[in-house]
This record gives structure tokens, sequence and C-alpha cells, in this order.
């Protein structure tokens, strides 16, 4: 029940759950993405925070040092929300306040959706919905970035793309070989991709894809249930969930903050650090 720095394991739900603890001041809990991608990558985004928060990063179920269920249809996002109150209760921790990014932010909404007394303030960055899609969005982006020289071997890649093969390194080829896409900037692909957990778990991405393809996957019904103060992070360049996902989020939390940022794609911790830390920080502390 640690949360002195450092990793820890805890054992809860019927998984060992690996995270991290990092930092000093009020604590920001903060969960990872669930198809396989680890928790590095989070841990790098936000370590920049650990100045003025204690920084705990959980890693979901089947990646990133966390183990695998013995039911895979364990695996869906639904679950993984029900990991966060198990872990939460783990701790001894009242009320907390959560951070997700991409389908990490589906897991948070699935948390504050369905444990809405147990989350404080909610922070939701280039935020999936699981159910919804904005593909004519991405479609569009996509459209715009195959002009531009810059990103010709991504569109290419991305357009030569068959079904998907669940094999790790197989996945993670597909995730390098389209990762300019996610950039306003490619540029900035390199100092990316470096925090990584790679090769990518593909167990954990087919388990979970498959779980989250279910009818009663779908979080529209969760939305309205949120108590939590909410701000919405968006990158207005993002391809692979575009505004229109964070609007739909936004229409449907009471109350929520809502911030598009502008010459930035899915991952604005690179692209616009300033107004991403100082976003973060000013709700928090607000």
């Amino acid at each position: 029940m640690s949360l002195s720095p450092g990793q820890h394991i805890a054992a809860i739900n019927g998984v060992n759950i690996a995270y991290t603890v990092s930092g000093s001041g009020p604590l920001l809990f903060a969960v990872s993405s669930g198809w396989g991608v680890g928790s590095s990558y989070l841990r790098h985004a936000l370590a920049p925070l650990a100045d003025r928060f204690t920084i705990l990063v959980m890693s979901t179920r089947g990646s990133g040092g966390s183990s695998r269920p013995v039911d895979e249809s364990t695996m869906g996002t639904a679950t993984m929300a029900d990991d966060i109150e198990h872990l939460r209760r783990h701790l001894g921790l009242g009320a907390i306040d959560l951070f997700g990014h991409s389908n990490g932010g589906a897991i948070a909404i699935g948390f504050a959706g369905k444990y809405p007394n147990a989350c404080r303030k909610l922070i939701l960055a280039d935020s999936q919905l699981v159910g919804l899609s904005a593909g004519e969005a991405t479609a569009a982006i996509v459209a715009e970035r195959a002009r531009d020289p810059r990103f010709s071997n991504a569109v290419a890649a991305l357009s030569g793309m068959g079904p998907f093969v669940f094999e790790d390194q197989a996945i993670t080829d597909v995730l390098t070989s389209t990762f300019p896409l996610y950039f306003f900037n490619p540029e900035n692909v390199g100092k990316a991709i470096d925090t990584f957990d790679l090769p990518i778990d593909s167990w954990a991405t087919r388990t979970h894809m498959t779980a989250d393809r279910l009818p009663e996957a779908r979080q529209d019904d969760l939305l309205d249930k949120i108590k939590a103060r909410t701000l919405v992070l968006v990158g207005k360049d993002d391809f692979q969930t575009p505004v229109e996902i964070s609007q739909h989020i936004v229409a449907g939390i009471r109350g929520a903050v809502f911030t598009v940022i502008r010459e930035c794609g899915h991952m604005p911790w690179f692209e616009q650090p300033e107004i991403f830390y100082s976003a973060i920080s000013e709700f928090l502390e607000g």
C-alpha cells in the first residue's frame, strides 16, 4: 500500500498491477492506454509536473509490468477502469484527481462515470471514447497530409496497411511507420518514439480490441454520470482522436472545460509543452 517513490506491484482484481510513484505534492493519478503500449511514455509525459505534484502512473493489466488476466474477456476498457478503483481502495485513498491520454482517457472516463464519488478532478488529453468514431475527420487530416512530403511515407504506410497481424513486431511496425501522422510537426517523431516500451505487446492489443468491440463496451451513457470537475485537452491536428471526439465528450460532461491546442497532434507534451503543463497545473491548483 505504498505511495513512496519508486516502482510497486499491487495484487488487485485478479491481476498484479504495476505502478510508479514520483515527485511530491498533491497526488495526480494517471492511467496508461490499454492496448499493450506500456506506461513509460506516460511517465515521461508527466515527469515535468513532479516538482509540483506526486505522480502515480498505473500500467494497465496485460502490459507495462502488470500481469495478464486468466480471462481474456476482462482486457477491456471497463475492467481497466475497475482496476483504478481497486488500486485506489488498496492504497486507502479518498477521491482522486485522474489523468488519462488517448485510450487512457477512455479508461479514466470509465472510472469517473462508474465511480463518480471517487473522482474529484478529471483531465482528458486527446481522449478516446469507446464506441465513438471520427473516421471522416481522420480521413480529412490524412488527405491533407498526403500533399505534404514530410508525411508521404507515413501516408503510404497507412494506405497500404492490410489486416492486423497480431505479432509483437508487426504491431510495433504499424506504429512506427505511421507515427509521423500523430504529430503536427513530424520532426517530433524521434524523441517521442524513444519514450515508448517497445515492442508493443500484441496479446494485449488483440484482447483489448476484441473486448472493446462488444456493444456493451460503448461509453456514451457514462458521460452524464461524471461528477468530477473535468478538463478536456485536444490537439487541433490530432488524426488519431480528432477534435470531434473531444467535442462530444465535453457536450456530455456537465461543466467540462475545453481547450483546443493549435499546431498540435496527439501528444501535446512534445509539441506544445508550455500550454499543456500550464493548463494541467492551473486546473489542479485552481
